[in-house]
């Protein structure tokens, strides 16, 4: 069997052990910046931006749907972190997370948050190095 078809039966099992619902440090996008309203828009970008900074693969959504359809889209792709802002969380400079699976949210300030996702976004093996050094 050539290297490429191994490769890809080991991403086929890997897809199917998963489900799809990639743990964060493994998932093709870890997370979306959403706005509730087109008030967040200009936030969303700087959050967004941050996230990127900090080596997260990340997305924006500043389509004008409600949250709700935003938020069902997403979690169909599942993908694993849904950053949240509005008008509020522009002004208080936080952002509200909404988990894969998870019916509730948590509001951080973005830095704690994005810190938080950056832990969790770093491989076994990486953090298995970082303890050993």
């Amino acid at each position: 069997m050539r290297s490429a078809a191994r490769w890809s039966v080991f991403i086929g099992i890997l897809i199917e052990h998963y489900a799809g619902n990639f743990p964060l440090w493994l998932a093709p996008i870890q997370a979306v910046v959403t706005t509730i309203t087109s008030e967040g828009d200009e936030y969303a970008k700087v959050v967004a931006a941050a996230a990127r900074r900090a080596g997260l693969r990340v997305e924006i959504d500043l389509r004008n749907e409600k949250i709700n359809y935003k938020v069902r889209e997403h979690s169909l792709a599942k993908i694993p972190a849904l950053l949240v802002v509005g008008k509020k969380e522009a002004e208080t400079h936080s952002v509200s997370i909404r988990r894969l699976g998870s019916e509730g949210q948590n509001v951080l300030p973005t830095g704690e948050a994005i810190a938080a996702l950056v832990e969790e976004a770093t491989p076994p093996d990486m953090k298995r190095a970082r303890l050993e050094t």
